[in-house]
C-alpha cells in the first residue's frame, strides 16, 4: 500500500515546489499591464517617410541603441519638427540632471502613475529595478483603477486613486524599510523628492513652504527644482502620447 502512495506523494510534492516557484515569481516579477493594447497609431512606415523623417528615424536609432522607437518616438515621427526637439530635450532630462537615475525614476514613475499612462509605467518600472528601486516600492505607488484591469488582479499592493495623501500612506513607508534594511536611495533626498513631485502632480504646483523646504534639502539651489519639474512636464507629455495612442509597453 505504501508503495501505491508513493508515486501520489511524489507527484503533489512536485506540484507543491512548482506552486511555491511559481508564487515566488509573481512576488519577485513585476507584471506589465499594457502589453495587450493595441496601438491607434505606431507613427509612419518606414517605407512612407520623408527623407527628413527617415534621417530623424535614424538618428533616433543611434540614440537609443537598446529601446529605439518605443514609447512616444513613433507617433512623434509623424512631425519631425515635434519629434527633433522631443528628442533632445528627453535626452536632457533623462541623464543630464543632477538627479541620479534612481530619483530621477521614481519622479517618473509618479508621473506615470498620475497620468494612468501603463505603458509608462511598464516601461520605466524595469528602468527603476535596473537603477535599484525595489518591487516592493514600484508596486506601492498609488495608481487607481487601470483600463487594462478591468476585473482582473495585477498583484498591486493597493488600488488607491494617485493623491499626495496616499503617496505619503503606501508608498515613503516602503521607502524608508528599503533604505532601512537594504541600504538603497538616500532618505535625505528621495523623501522631499517624492513629496515634491506628488504635490505638483496633484494640485499643478507647489505650495510656498514645500518649495522652500525642498530647496533646502536639495543642497539650496532652485536648479534642482527646475530639473524635478521639467522631468515631471517631460513625462506628462510623454504619458499623453502614449495614452492617445494606446501604445504597449511591449513595443519598448
Amino acid at each position: 500500500m505504501i508503495a501505491n502512495l508513493l508515486p501520489r506523494l511524489k507527484y503533489n510534492h512536485n506540484r507543491y515546489h512548482h506552486f511555491c516557484r511559481r508564487k515566488m515569481s509573481e512576488n519577485t516579477q513585476y507584471i506589465p499591464t499594457s502589453t495587450a493594447f493595441q496601438p491607434r497609431y505606431t507613427g509612419p512606415s518606414p517605407e512612407n517617410m520623408t527623407p527628413e523623417q527617415t534621417a530623424l528615424r535614424q538618428s533616433i536609432l543611434e540614440s537609443r541603441p537598446r529601446t529605439g522607437l518605443s514609447g512616444p518616438f513613433g507617433p512623434w515621427l509623424a512631425v519631425p519638427s515635434i519629434a527633433r526637439p522631443s528628442q533632445e530635450l528627453g535626452r536632457t532630462v533623462r541623464y543630464e540632471t543632477s538627479l541620479s537615475m534612481r530619483e530621477s525614476e521614481l519622479v517618473i514613475l509618479l508621473t506615470g502613475a498620475k497620468f494612468k499612462s501603463e505603458a509608462e509605467f511598464d516601461i520605466h518600472a524595469g528602468e527603476a529595478m535596473r537603477a535599484g528601486v525595489g518591487l516592493d516600492v514600484i508596486k506601492s505607488i498609488p495608481r487607481g483603477a487601470l483600463l487594462s484591469q478591468e476585473g482582473r488582479k495585477d498583484g498591486r499592493d493597493n488600488n488607491a486613486e494617485f493623491s499626495l495623501e496616499n503617496v505619503k500612506k503606501h508608498m515613503l513607508p516602503l521607502l524608508e524599510k528599503e533604505n532601512a534594511y537594504e541600504g538603497k536611495g538616500d532618505l535625505l533626498r528621495e523623501i522631499p523628492i517624492v513629496l515634491f513631485t506628488a504635490e505638483l502632480l496633484e494640485t499643478n504646483t507647489v505650495s510656498d513652504e514645500t518649495y522652500a523646504k525642498t530647496k533646502r534639502l536639495l543642497g539650496g539651489d532652485d536648479s534642482v527644482l527646475v530639473e524635478i519639474t521639467a522631468i515631471v512636464g517631460y513625462y506628462a507629455y510623454v504619458a499623453y502620447t502614449l495614452n492617445v495612442f494606446r501604445i504597449a509597453s511591449s513595443s519598448s
